[in-house]
């Protein structure tokens, strides 16, 4: 073979290089000899993918992936796979690192280089559950590659990282265009300097773009004992915010969310309920909260836009929102929801009008038929056995048969009035006086129960609903009825499913042209105004009730909702402050939040009971006034019929003097 050498240029994929070139008259030996060559070199291009021993990545690789119980393995690396570049097969290291995983294990495991992950994957990634990324190295095009390609655009803390290191590395280096959230499961490898086949396992994160780069001992793994990992979950390892200062917003919603301000009309903070939350969070999180004012809790128009608090978190104005937000799942798409604080019931309120209507069976309701059936049928008996002794003993006597006997009638009414407190004639018949006796107290005893039960029916309001339902709402067509504008009350009804939910919003919400702008001021205007309906939720409706001048009363619930606060959507903050409101929940605490901010407020409730009104005695008025009108109108009539019977006798008499001889 007679080979002529010199020098070309030539471009690789990211400079250009000068490359020896033998210029050679090759026989087949030769020609095999330098293709083994080139397999050999393209060998070692790729075994510099691996900067360990292949078991070093085996065992940490699978022990990082079943720790955090990883579905899939994906291998990045810089180089374009030479099967798709050059047609020759991947290097041996390579070929056995995916086999142990994929074939052993049974995990799916691929190798991928950066441009094919953001061409083909690129935002579909988020169909990969729970992936683990590995970097195999931490080589200067590996670095770029993944600061250009990949960090730029992905979200951070969706997948869980895994790069390995040379020892001579320092991270501030290999991350210094690159941005780690707070929320990122990023795990740095490096070998321990004094075992082989330990690595020493480092977890990287930063509190906000552009702050330090933070990092703390993760584990340590060895080819014998495995991965010696954390105990503690990810947030109470991180648990410092180091003072990071989180934007806030919320909705003046009183009592549950109020701001302080200064003299210069400044926010300072919050109290009620939300105010309380955040303040343990802070002193938690050990970070600063600086707040701004939502004019409502905000919905999201067709063409995108939010409003309100929502539109705040979208436009990146505030981190975090903290008033009761309703988790609906038309809000996915631009807010956050954290852990659920409590659950409720979202249904109408009306107002119970200022004095009950009349009672016209009052004095009846206290007894049932029967018991009034039977109480008739007891003095019709008791009259009956007055008589019929009497009329026993008047054969016996001829005394009683000329003064002694009464009529029934006549023995009916002194039996009745004795129901009525009055006196009874007196007898001389021993069995007569017996029936007296328990006439009376039997008369006592109904007369006590009658009253005690007439007494409470007429002091104890009872107030009969003009409808219970939302569809009885609607047909009453005499309701207005109104939500908070502008939250997702006013969603519900705009976006729902519901035929008469929708009928509702389209003829009567729509008609309202200034909707509530929270929960007290829709129900002062249930109370203000007549035959106004206001959509709210129980726990508020309750804790209101104590701040408005009229009594509510529910109608039938509409639907059972879940409120939380609301943060930006992939919020690094989420799942620190998830965290601690589960611990604030776990110890009690946020239950005794919400008893003593609840209960707070009833401390001043006014007292429950009313007098009896004049409407309760209309009935007995009625009853009175009939019965003087009878009395006189019988009183007439009896006098008429008496006048005319006596000038019918004067007539006769008369008569009769006028017929007699002289």
């Amino acid at each position: 073979m007679t080979c002529e050498i010199g020098w070309i240029p030539a471009v690789d994929d990211r400079r250009f290089v000068l490359r020896r070139r033998m210029f050679c008259k090759l026989d087949l030996c030769s020609i095999l000899g330098l293709i083994v060559v080139a397999w050999m070199t393209l060998n070692l291009a790729w075994a510099d993918q691996l900067i360990r021993p292949v078991y070093v990545y085996e065992g940490l690789i699978k022990s990082i992936r079943d720790y955090f119980n990883n579905t899939c393995i994906i291998l990045l690396h810089n180089n374009p796979n030479p099967i798709e570049t050059q047609g020759l097969t991947e290097s041996d290291h390579l070929l056995v690192l995916q086999r142990y995983l994929s074939m052993n294990h049974n995990i799916r495991t691929t190798f991928m280089d950066f441009h094919m992950f953001s061409t083909r994957v690129g935002q579909r990634y988020y169909h990969i559950k729970r992936p683990l990324f590995v970097l195999l190295n931490d080589h200067e095009d590996t670095r770029d590659g993944f600061a250009h390609q990949i960090s730029t655009w992905i979200t951070m803390a969706y997948p869980t990282w895994l790069v390995f290191f040379k020892n001579e590395t320092k991270f501030v280096d290999f991350f210094f265009e690159i941005y780690v959230p707070f929320d990122c499961k990023f795990m740095v490898a490096q070998s321990s300097p004094n075992v082989i086949g330990r690595e020493i396992i480092t977890e990287v994160y930063q509190v906000d773009r552009g702050k330090q780069l933070r990092s703390m001992r993760f584990g340590i793994w060895d080819a014998r004992s495995g991965l010696n990992g954390p105990t503690r979950g990810l947030f109470l390892r991180r648990n410092n915010l180091y003072g990071q200062n989180i934007r806030v917003t919320s909705v003046h919603d009183p009592p549950i969310s109020l701001f302080h301000r200064n003299e210069r009309n400044e926010i300072t903070g919050m109290s009620g309920f939300f105010g309380e939350v955040i303040l343990l969070l802070q002193q938690a999180l050990n970070c600063t909260f600086t707040y701004k004012e939502a004019k409502s809790w905000g919905v999201c128009l067709p063409n995108g836009s939010c409003t309100g608090a929502i539109g705040m978190l979208m436009n990146n104005d505030v981190d975090f929102a903290a008033t009761e937000f309703m988790m609906t799942s038309d809000r996915l798409d631009a807010i956050s929801f954290t852990t659920p604080i409590y659950t409720t019931k979202c249904r109408a309120y009306i107002k119970r009008p200022a004095s009950s209507d009349v009672k016209w069976d009052a004095y009846t309701a206290p007894f049932s038929r029967n018991i009034w059936g039977a109480i008739a049928l007891f003095i019709v008996l008791t009259s009956g056995s007055i008589v019929l002794i009497q009329r026993l003993f008047a054969f016996a006597s001829p005394y009683l048969q000329n003064n002694g006997r009464s009529r029934f009638t006549e023995i009916l009414f002194f039996v009745l009035g004795a129901f009525c407190n009055q006196g009874m004639e007196q007898s001389t018949l021993d069995p007569v006086r017996m029936v007296h006796f328990v006439i009376h107290l039997s008369a006592v005893v109904i007369v006590a129960a009658y009253s005690a039960a007439l007494i409470s029916f007429l002091a104890v309001k009872t107030f009969i609903m003009p409808f219970t339902t939302m569809d009885g709402l609607l047909k009453d067509k005499t309701y207005r009825f109104g939500a908070v504008g502008d939250s997702a009350d006013f969603s519900f009804f705009q976006n729902t499913s519901d035929k008469i939910m929708s009928v509702l919003f389209d003829e009567l919400i729509t008609k309202e042209t200034d909707l509530p702008s929270n929960y007290l001021d829709g129900l002062e205007r249930v109370c203000k105004e007549d035959k106004y309906a206001f959509m709210t939720l129980d726990n508020m409706a309750a804790l209101l009730q104590q701040k408005v001048d009229c009594k509510l009363e529910p109608l039938d619930v509409i639907t059972q909702t879940t409120i939380a606060m609301a943060l930006q959507v992939n919020s690094p903050y989420r799942g620190i402050i998830n965290a601690n409101i589960l611990l604030l929940r776990d110890s009690g605490i946020l239950q005794r939040l919400m008893d003593t901010q609840w209960s707070v407020q009833l401390s001043n409730a006014k007292p429950s009971w009313k007098s009896v009104e004049i409407g309760d005695i209309v009935p007995l008025l009625l009853f009175v006034v009939a019965a003087l009108f009878i009395s006189c109108l019988v009183c007439a009539l009896e006098r008429i019929i008496f006048a005319s019977i006596s000038n019918r006798i004067k007539l006769k008499v008369a008569k009769n003097k006028s017929r007699q001889p002289k």
